[in-house]
């Protein structure tokens, strides 16, 4: 039963506050006591016959207003819609489904912080692809698998690469290895900013559970060297959970934003996915903030915004430092088992490269440490120079069925394979 307070208590109450208000107020200066007074002795005629005539005019205006503003919402919504369709922007299209509006790359994991949920399905829509994808009880893009297995199989980690962004399961590059192989590949690739820190934990914490062969590490130079960056706002309280290599090589200190994990209770971005399953502006919006961040995060360490960059060329050693300690602490738990980096090149790697006259320094570095390491490197930027338009998506820069192909058969020439 609820307690309310009698008459006495109440006019008790209301006495302190005013004579604690007033002490409050001789506090300052006589002209700001001047200026609180009139307010409060102003304060209860404004409540009856300003508030409600501002109220009522400002209902009327939204009223006359309402019906203008729903339709150009609607003919904007209308114009996104075909120049996504057309290409124009390569924006992930809403699918107005309650059933998609779960997100389907939270950050769930304590140790690596972006995964899938199990058993999740999401429509992924674009200009050139309309596909569903669906996660195991593990959480993986790929099929019920099991921790044991008696066959030899083979770990894929890396990114959205690696997870098939824009591909059909069974169109991957995975599933065609295991198919031409037989083979099977575990799949732990996933999309969401997904870094070398973050892949190295995932094989650390959760990958190396399950029984397996030889472990394929997919490297994409054009995000992984930002994405592994920490930076102080990175590193705050409300940043996403992902986990940073903060210091010197090798004597780094695993650092993870400030705050408690709360294994994605952050309801703000649930909601948030909610209107970027309906409603393609808000979408856009989004992406764009996405690519302004972007954009500054590259002329903080550039100075200058370059068309022409490329991470096979333009990352510093401290970068660099970051990648090879994740490399050299999977081939340390990863013990005898035979491993494979492959780096992934973007679009503004091939004309960097081809008016270079020496061979990307990232190439060069990633081969001796192969070499030093006892590991196979490939570089698929290699493998892509002819004909590459077709092996990357219309509408988006992923690998498209091609694409995969290709990758599939290149992968296929490693030495594990034929033992």
């Amino acid at each position: 039963m609820a307690f309310i307070p009698g008459p006495d208590r109440l006019a008790r109450t209301r006495s302190s506050l005013r004579a604690f208000l007033r002490w409050y107020v001789e506090l300052h200066p006589r002209f700001f006591r001047a200026f609180v007074w009139r307010c409060v002795e102003g304060f209860p005629g404004f409540v009856r016959e300003r508030l409600p005539r501002f109220l009522r005019a400002s209902g009327r205006r939204f009223v006359e207003w309402l019906p203008a503003l729903a339709i150009s919402l609607v003919c904007i919504e209308i114009v996104l819609q075909a120049g996504v369709r057309l290409g124009v922007a390569n924006v992930d299209l809403p699918s107005y489904s309650i059933a998609y509006a779960k997100p389907f790359w939270q950050d769930i994991n304590p140790h690596f912080g972006v995964w899938h949920p199990a058993h999740a399905r999401y429509r992924h829509q674009r200009a050139c692809f309309d596909l569903v994808y669906a996660s195991n009880a593990h959480g993986m893009r790929d099929r019920e698998v099991e921790l044991t297995s008696p066959s030899p199989r083979v770990v894929v980690v890396g990114d959205s690469f690696a997870e098939g962004w824009g591909a059909a399961y069974g169109r991957r590059f995975s599933e065609h290895l295991h198919q031409r192989t037989g083979i099977e590949h575990l799949n732990f690739g996933t999309s969401g900013d997904f870094g070398s820190t973050q892949s190295y934990l995932l094989y650390k914490t959760f990958a190396a559970q399950f029984d397996h062969r030889a472990v394929i590490f997919t490297i994409l130079p054009e995000n992984d060297f930002l994405d592994d960056t920490p930076t102080p706002w990175r590193l705050a309280k409300g940043a996403r959970h992902r986990p940073y290599l903060v210091g010197t090589y090798p004597d780094y200190e695993l650092q993870y934003p400030a705050g408690k994990w709360s294994g994605d209770k952050r309801w703000g971005w649930h909601f948030k996915n909610l209107l970027r399953e309906f409603w393609l502006t808000f979408r856009i919006l989004d992406h764009g903030v996405q690519m302004v961040q972007r954009i500054i995060a590259f002329e903080t360490k550039k100075h200058t915004f370059d068309p022409m960059r490329s991470y096979y060329f333009d990352y510093t050693p401290e970068e660099f430092d970051r990648l090879r300690y994740a490399i050299e602490q999977i081939k340390v738990l990863a013990g005898e088992r035979p491993m494979l980096i492959v780096t992934i090149p973007f679009q503004t790697d091939f004309p960097r490269t081809a008016a270079s006259a020496d061979p990307p320094p990232l190439r060069r570095d990633l081969a001796a440490l192969a070499a030093r390491l006892g590991i196979t490197y490939v570089d698929l930027l290699e493998h892509m120079n002819e004909e590459r338009a077709k092996y990357f998506l219309g509408c988006d820069p992923h690998w498209s069925e091609s694409g995969h192909e290709l990758v599939a058969n290149v992968i296929a020439r490693w030495s594990f394979y034929r033992r």
